[in-house]
């Protein structure tokens, strides 16, 4: 998938994309299918609020879901993120969020790139986030 010129200009000038229907409902429906699977995993990605059982998110879930994988190396995101960034592009960070809104604890507002650079050695702000709302 390829970004059109007016997709492009969005991006510039408002700094964001939204792609409605990137993903068929079959192709929804298998990730929605892993998502009980992960959170019910005790490994160390899956990250739980303070009550220990509730899930909260699951990092790096390519790594352990092979719907996740296949999704983190689809070319109707990777192709778009080469477009914007200008050249080849890898996968930083992905992680599956549970937490349900005003409810459990809080995220602290905060800018994910000095993190990225102090605690991971990123080199630069050449970064993207994409969210797939499942």
């Amino acid at each position: 998938m390829r970004l059109n010129d007016i997709q492009l200009a969005q991006f510039e000038r408002d700094g964001w994309l939204l792609l409605e229907n990137l993903f068929s409902a079959e192709e929804i429906a298998a990730l929605m299918d892993d998502v009980p699977r992960i959170f019910a995993l005790r490994r160390e990605e899956v990250v739980r609020e303070k009550d220990g059982e509730t899930p909260r998110t699951a990092f790096a879930a390519q790594n352990y879901s092979e719907p996740f994988r296949r999704l983190g190396l689809h070319p109707r995101l990777i192709e778009p993120v080469r477009q914007i960034l200008d050249g080849p592009v890898y996968l930083h960070q992905f992680k599956i969020n549970a937490k349900a809104a005003f409810d459990g604890d809080v995220w602290q507002w905060h800018q994910d790139y000095g993190t990225w650079q102090r605690d991971d050695g990123m080199p630069d702000s050449r970064a993207l986030n994409i969210a797939l709302f499942l």
